[in-house]
């Protein structure tokens, strides 16, 4: 895995607390945009990994 990964990956699941935590409190509008925030970062890591998978794929053809 490379840093960025890692970090994505560290940051959706900080974000994914932390929107549970601003919820909690009983901010639902912050919250929202905490865990769509969460919801990107992971987008973000998945499309990573899907084209690197992908690459992997067409030089193996």
């Amino acid at each position: 895995m490379k840093v960025l990964d890692i970090l994505l990956i560290i940051a959706t699941i900080a974000l994914l607390a932390a929107s549970y935590y601003v919820y909690r409190s009983g901010n639902a509008e912050l919250g929202a945009l905490v865990s769509f925030c969460a919801c990107i970062c992971g987008a973000v890591f998945g499309a990573r990994w899907g084209g690197r998978l992908y690459k992997k794929n067409q030089e193996n053809k």
